[in-house]
């Protein structure tokens, strides 16, 4: 039997894969990953196929579905909206003197997710009890990649090596996408996980709530991890300073 691999395949980390929506013939290839869960982010839950849902149910695989405008339908809108800006200009050129009638809109979103997007994935990602997991949107390109831009960050990662694995799979990246990443900066609450189940390549960048004494024991448990993690256990009260602007924050509330 011949294994099909969705498009766009490829490992993020350890257990964590990612790729384009897959189909029916990706089938043979995901049992071999032994998933534990499937992160969707498209504007249809992965369900909807009766094929897929077949398969999850059989393998016992959840589905974490996270509601995103589909890659395909946001380059429509861009082209739509490209063709409305050269007729306008070609309009203008012909130096038609026209009374033109302004309707107020608000302002277009120039890329398909939000940081709500964003900030959802990174608290389900950072529990690996929810691993093996692969993550995916309808093409494999855009918004996956998007997500994992901003995952990168957590892991002190170059924002030159960040855009160069975002150009991997995306033809080019806008001054919109950019920015996107770039200003990817929030504050992520993380409740209800023990510091033992964290995957070890999500830095910890502080802990609040938390007794002192355990929590050192906790982080004691968690040496013998290959991947390095910064720790700094702090009060309530204390400032943040040693965290670097411009970089996300996850608030780990230890159990």
């Amino acid at each position: 039997m011949s294994l099909v691999t969705p498009l766009l395949f490829s490992t993020i980390q350890p257990q964590l894969y990612r790729g384009s929506q897959p189909r029916e013939i990706n089938i043979p290839f995901l049992k071999m990953l032994n998933l534990n869960y499937i992160v969707s982010l498209t504007s249809e839950p992965l369900g909807d196929d009766p094929t897929m849902l077949q398969f999850c149910h059989s393998n016992g695989i959840s589905i974490l579905h996270i509601p995103c405008q589909d890659d395909k339908q946001s380059d429509k809108k861009k082209k739509k909206l490209k063709e409305e800006e050269d007729n306008k200009k070609s309009e203008q050129d012909k130096g038609e003197k026209e009374v033109v009638v302004v309707k107020v809109k608000r302002k277009k979103r120039h890329v398909p997710i939000d940081y709500d997007v964003v900030e959802r994935c990174v608290k389900f990602l950072v529990d690996k009890r929810h691993y093996p997991c692969y993550i995916h949107c309808s093409s494999g390109e855009l918004i996956t990649s998007l997500v994992v831009a901003c995952l990168r960050k957590f892991s002190y990662w170059s924002t030159v090596s960040i855009l160069n694995e975002f150009l991997v799979y995306n033809s080019s990246i806008n001054i919109h996408e950019r920015n996107f990443i770039e200003n990817f900066n929030s504050e992520i609450e993380v409740e209800n996980l023990k510091l033992i189940d964290k995957v070890p390549w999500i830095s910890i960048q502080y802990l609040s709530n938390v007794d002192t004494k355990s929590s050192k024991k906790e982080v004691d448990n968690m040496s013998h991890m290959k991947t390095a993690t910064t720790v700094s256990i702090r009060p309530n009260n204390s400032h943040q300073d040693s965290i670097p602007k411009g970089l996300p924050k996850l608030k780990f509330h230890s159990l």
